[in-house]
């Protein structure tokens, strides 16, 4: 047993010249000095030498063998009107080459992505990691030092709305172009082996959309059905190039037009009572979406007529209203919305009254 003198205690400096070197100092053979040891200061400037995507060649989607309506980011804040948009946090996709992808607004592109932690990072996005199943909405940055993203950087919203994954383990990236914004925080979660997220600030600068009308007169394969409108209904062309009033157009295409009508002129259906039935017929009050059709459900035109919509392919693939097919939905206009079809709708039958005696 071990003596009070005897028990361990601190060593007893005083017996030493100079205080002895630390244990560390048998370890690693290098000579102890508190002058020139190196210290842990933290590291508190720019951060460099991020992991970026070098090469990348965006590519224009010319189209889908099914196409769906594709939602960005600044459609969720549409309504706010003249009050200010709210801030948003994305995760930033680094591209350090010539130049970052830089599509239109809702212009859909693709390009390729080959570097390892933007990969595992589409796939948590893949696998339903991001705001929605497939995607979200993500920020694009171009910085050839590799640097992270400072306060005031410009880039670029996009949503992506597919991701690919190639037996090479690179990834596929479909994405629509949103609108462009400025950084205003940035930093580096834990968990994403140096990607970065942001607080983006998005100017709302989104381009004018024109009324159902005048949309229908800018748009080649819509453009018979305005000038019919005009000609034939003009009550209700009036109604449709007011923003004022919101309202749904199964707009029937100019070559559906053109099969149905022959070679009647416009100027030959103007004053039509039968011919201003059938394109009132068309035209439903409210704005309804895509998103919020359904199988079965019933709307009803300004006329009364009864309209059905219904997807043949589930969940909701192949749409048709009164077994007409759909073409192309949602072409957002400042006053509702408009979906082409490929016929034309059947007006409700004018009711029968009974004979004077």
């Amino acid at each position: 047993r071990l003596s009070p003198a005897s028990s361990a205690s601190s060593p007893n400096l005083a017996q030493y010249e100079y205080p002895p070197a630390p244990p560390s100092v048998s370890r690693t053979g290098r000579l102890w000095d508190q002058d020139n040891c190196a210290q842990l200061d933290p590291y508190g400037d720019v951060v460099q030498n991020l992991p970026g995507i070098k090469a990348v060649k965006m590519k224009r989607v010319a189209g889908r063998t099914e196409a769906l309506p594709q939602c960005i980011w600044s459609d969720s804040v549409q309504h706010l009107g003249e009050d200010p948009w709210p801030a948003h946090a994305v995760p930033l996709f680094v591209f350090c080459g010539p130049d970052r992808p830089r599509p239109a607004y809702r212009e859909e592109v693709k390009f390729m992505v080959k570097e390892d932690k933007y990969v595992n990072f589409g796939l948590r996005m893949r696998c339903g990691g991001g705001d929605r199943y497939m995607g979200g909405s993500v920020g694009l940055v171009h910085s050839p030092e590799r640097r992270e993203a400072y306060p005031g950087q410009d880039g670029q919203l996009v949503t992506i709305t597919d991701i690919i994954v190639n037996p090479d383990n690179t990834i596929l990236v479909y994405a629509v172009g949103d609108l462009p914004f400025k950084v205003q925080r940035a930093w580096m979660p834990r968990g994403l082996r140096g990607l970065q997220c942001a607080i983006v600030e998005v100017e709302p600068a989104a381009p004018r959309s024109e009324t159902i009308l005048d949309t229908c007169d800018q748009e080649a394969g819509l453009r018979r059905f305005g000038r019919l409108l005009r000609a034939a209904a003009p009550e209700a062309a009036a109604r449709l190039a007011d923003p004022k009033e919101k309202f749904t157009v199964f707009v029937p295409t100019t070559t559906a037009l053109n099969a149905a009508l022959g070679n009647l002129r416009d100027e030959d259906l103007a004053g039509r009572r039968d011919v201003e039935a059938v394109l009132v017929a068309h035209i439903v009050p409210g704005k309804v979406t895509f998103e919020a059709l359904y199988n079965g459900r019933s709307l009803t035109a300004i006329d009364g007529s009864s309209l059905i919509v219904t997807f043949k392919t589930w969940p909701r693939g192949d749409p048709r209203v009164n077994d007409l097919l759909v073409e192309h939905m949602d072409v957002m206009c400042a006053n509702g919305v408009v979906h082409t079809i490929d016929g034309l709708l059947t007006p409700r039958p004018a009711p029968i009254g009974r004979g004077r005696r």
